[in-house]
């Protein structure tokens, strides 16, 4: 289960990309470092472990406190290359909160990925968590090799039917943002419905719908950074306040610029919304960053 200091409002999870020697976990690892705004993550680190490279690193998807104004961070590790010692595996894998299980769905490499399943498996029991109670995405990697693929089926043979699938291409980075936002917000989810973080009366937007700008936050263009998020910034106000003229009126749903209006600092400019819906009004910021182009 994540970590959560109340002392400095903050959720810490672990994620580890685990999977058979050369499936890609530290080409996706690399990828997503390299995807994400540098102010919201921090360095890259390699460090031997018991004959092999640790890789890891921790970001914070979303620049502004959720869950009742906890921040949550995640932590990311992998080993890379080819892992002679299986206990470096064991001691990675201790304290996961969500798992990325990278598969090489290439030809002829079905056998390997099923033991390395299994391997997984083991490990996880030996610390009392079957694959069942965590957060696990199943990343299909070199997808670009393996031809027409079904994900369902390639799943299915596994024992995986129920795991949430990407296909994804680690050298080029199709798909490896998808597959790590669906795991964050599976565990967004599971921290939100533990009850470990207090959830206050009112709170304008659920901590799952934040997890949906995940992939938002950590996809920046590699000549300009350019990302959009949405936050909450006060409780619902009265439905006798004024509200401007609506933006957009679709089934009921009105949305209009709030009367503080836009305000622009640095790189990043803030539009303050006002989201009227069944005589109740609450109140939103729409965070743009843009980066140098």
């Amino acid at each position: 289960m994540a970590i959560v200091n109340h002392a400095k409002r903050e959720i810490n999870a672990k994620i580890v990309y685990y999977g058979q020697d050369g499936a890609g976990k530290g080409t996706s690892l690399r990828y997503v470092f390299d995807r994400i705004k540098p102010s919201l993550r921090g360095e890259l680190k390699n460090q031997p472990t018991a004959g092999s490279t640790l890789l890891f690193f921790d970001f914070s998807p979303f620049e502004q406190p959720v869950f009742s104004g906890y921040r949550i961070r995640f932590h990311i590790y992998t080993l890379h290359g080819k892992v002679a010692n299986p206990a470096a595996w064991k001691m990675t894998l201790k304290g996961t909160d969500g798992l990325v299980f990278v598969a090489d769905a290439s030809p002829g490499a079905l056998t390997a990925t099923q033991q390395s399943l299994s391997q997984v498996r083991d490990f996880m029991n030996a610390y009392g968590v079957g694959l069942r109670d965590l957060p696990m995405v199943l990343q299909l990697n070199k997808v670009d090799q393996a031809g027409r693929i079904s994900a369902a089926d390639f799943a299915l043979n596994l024992g995986l039917a129920d795991c949430s699938t990407c296909l994804t291409t680690a050298t080029t980075g199709e798909g490896v943002l998808e597959a790590l936002s669906q795991l964050s917000r599976e565990i967004m989810l599971r921290v939100r419905e533990s009850g470990d973080v207090p959830q206050e009366e009112g709170m304008v937007v659920e901590a799952c719908a934040e997890a949906e700008n995940v992939e938002n936050q950590i996809n920046t263009d590699a000549d300009s950074e350019f990302s959009v998020s949405v936050e909450p910034v006060e409780e619902c106000l009265q439905d006798d306040e004024s509200v401007p003229e609506s933006l957009a009126v679709t089934d009921g749903l009105q949305v209009t610029v709030a009367e503080a209006g836009v305000s622009i600092e640095g790189g990043t400019v803030r539009i303050p919304l006002d989201v009227c819906q069944a005589g109740g009004v609450q109140r939103l910021v729409l965070t743009v960053a843009i980066g140098p182009g």
